[in-house]
C-alpha cells in the first residue's frame, strides 16, 4: 500500500509540474479503447489520429465486436437439456475528422466519422427448436451482415504527461444494417424421410439510431 501511495504522489507531482507542449502539427496519436460492459461482448478498438493542423486531426480506426450468449432449455418432467447459442461478430473500419480545443493538458473535441462493417450472426440449437426440449432435433442459422454508419461525437483527452493521455467519448450513431441472404438448417434424427432440411433466409435491411460509446474509456500516446 505504501508503494501505491508513493506512486500516486509521484504521478500527481509530475502532473502539476509537467510542461505540456501545445505544438501538435504533424503529430500522431495511437490509442486503445475499452467499453465498460457487463455482458459477454468483446470489443477491442484501436484508433490513430494525425494532426494536419494545430487543432484539426484526421482519424482512422479498427474495431472488432464479438458476442456469445448461451441459453439452456430443460425438458419438462424429465432430465434432458438442450442449448441455444447465439454468436455475433463484426469488424468495423472508421474514418473521420476531429476539431480540438486544447487548453493546457485538457483537450475537448468535436467530430464526425463514417463507419463500414462486415460480420455475421449465427445461432445453433442442440436438442431444441429454441422453445422446448426435443431430443433428436438440432438447427443452425447463419446470416452474413454488412453495416454502414454515420457517427457524430464529442470527447475529451486529459494529458497525464506530455504525451500520455486518458479520455472518453460519447456520440450519436445512425446505422444502416443489411442482413444478407442466410441459411437455416434443421437436422431431425427422428425423421424417416428427410433428416436434414436447408432453407434460405431472405435478406433484411434495418436502420438504427441511438447513443454510442456509453461507458467508453481510452488510453493513448502522442508521437
Amino acid at each position: 500500500m505504501k508503494n501505491i501511495k508513493y506512486l500516486l504522489i509521484l504521478i500527481s507531482f509530475g502532473m502539476l509540474n509537467q510542461s505540456f507542449s501545445q505544438d501538435t502539427i504533424g503529430k500522431l496519436t495511437f490509442e486503445t479503447r475499452y467499453q465498460l460492459r457487463h455482458d459477454s461482448t468483446y470489443l477491442p478498438n484501436l484508433n490513430v489520429r494525425y494532426f494536419f493542423k494545430e487543432n484539426s486531426a484526421l482519424r482512422i480506426g479498427l474495431a472488432y465486436q464479438y458476442t456469445s450468449v448461451l441459453r439452456e432449455i430443460n425438458e419438462v418432467d424429465g432430465d434432458g437439456a438442450g442449448t441455444v447459442e447465439k454468436l455475433n461478430d463484426m469488424f468495423t473500419f472508421n474514418i473521420g475528422y476531429e476539431k480540438h480545443f486544447r487548453i493546457n493538458k485538457v483537450s475537448p473535441y468535436l467530430g464526425g466519422e463514417f463507419q463500414f462493417g462486415i460480420g455475421k450472426n449465427e445461432e445453433y440449437g442442440s436438442r431444441t427448436d429454441s422453445v422446448i426440449f426435443i431430443a433428436d432435433y438440432n438447427y443452425s442459422v447463419k446470416k452474413p451482415i454488412s453495416r454502414f454508419g454515420v457517427h457524430v461525437f464529442s470527447g475529451v483527452d486529459f494529458y497525464v504527461f506530455d504525451n500520455l493521455y486518458l479520455g472518453t467519448e460519447l456520440g450519436i450513431l445512425f446505422s444502416s444494417i443489411h442482413a444478407k441472404t442466410g441459411e437455416f438448417k434443421i437436422t431431425d434424427e427422428s425423421s424417416l424421410t428427410d433428416p436434414e432440411i436447408i432453407t434460405s433466409i431472405p435478406s433484411v435491411k434495418t436502420k438504427l439510431f441511438g447513443v454510442a460509446n456509453i461507458g467508453m474509456i481510452k488510453v493513448g500516446w502522442r508521437f
